[in-house]
């Protein structure tokens, strides 16, 4: 990756985190309606999204509107920590915690589970890895 730091300011605006968002939960809504199965699949697909290796440590989401979920300070993808993608889902999840994170996000700009698992999203394209 770059070896540019991440500012505050280089963190995705909030619309397309929200767009990232809901296409991953028609995504997962859509394996759910898989029989008898489809709901594992959705659960694993949701808690392992941001460390997915095909996508380059993206969600579906993520992938199409090119954001990406890094570790601070280090900058790595997912990839390699999924139990921090994992963490992530779990927050979103979890009825309490997941309104304490939106809470979070609006009054400090970052999510609660960023703050837990030292993530932040970004914009990301794959002309950004091959600079590095």
């Amino acid at each position: 990756m770059s070896t540019t730091p991440i500012t505050e300011g280089a963190t995705a605006p909030f619309t397309e985190r929200l767009l990232a968002a809901v296409i991953d939960l028609v995504i997962v809504a859509g394996l759910m309606m898989l029989p008898r199965v489809g709901w594992l699949i959705a659960l694993l697909y949701f808690l392992s999204k941001d460390s997915l290796p095909f996508l380059q440590g993206q969600s579906l989401g993520k992938h199409l509107l090119h954001l990406k979920v890094i570790i601070l300070p280090g900058q790595d993808d997912l990839v390699r920590y999924p139990e921090k993608s994992i963490i992530r889902g779990l927050v979103f999840l979890i009825p309490i915690l997941n309104l304490i994170d939106l809470w979070f996000f609006f009054s400090r700009g970052r999510r609660l589970a960023d703050i837990w698992t030292q993530t932040t999203v970004i914009r990301y394209s794959p002309e950004d890895k091959d600079r590095a």
